[in-house]
């Protein structure tokens, strides 16, 4: 079930906290990834963002390994 099947005009979408997302900037470039460790053993999902829209919501899914090797990034 997805949330616009149950969802009313009372419902809101709340914010709560949240620890598990780092965000990186790549030098002086309007380029910007997001990490999210996901509920899964050594898995992260990566989000893109730029300011020329080229790569905006790119998504994968790597481990720290992975995300090491390509982004020079230590988790």
């Amino acid at each position: 079930m997805r949330h616009t099947d149950y969802a009313t005009d009372a419902m809101t979408w709340d914010e709560i906290p949240c620890e598990n997302v780092r965000r990186y900037q790549f030098g002086d470039y309007p380029e910007i990834i997001y990490i999210v460790k996901t509920g899964f053993k050594n898995k992260y999902m990566i989000l893109c963002e730029d300011a020329y829209q080229l790569h905006i919501g790119k998504t994968s899914i790597m481990t720290k390994e992975e995300i090491e090797k390509t982004y020079n990034i230590i988790l």
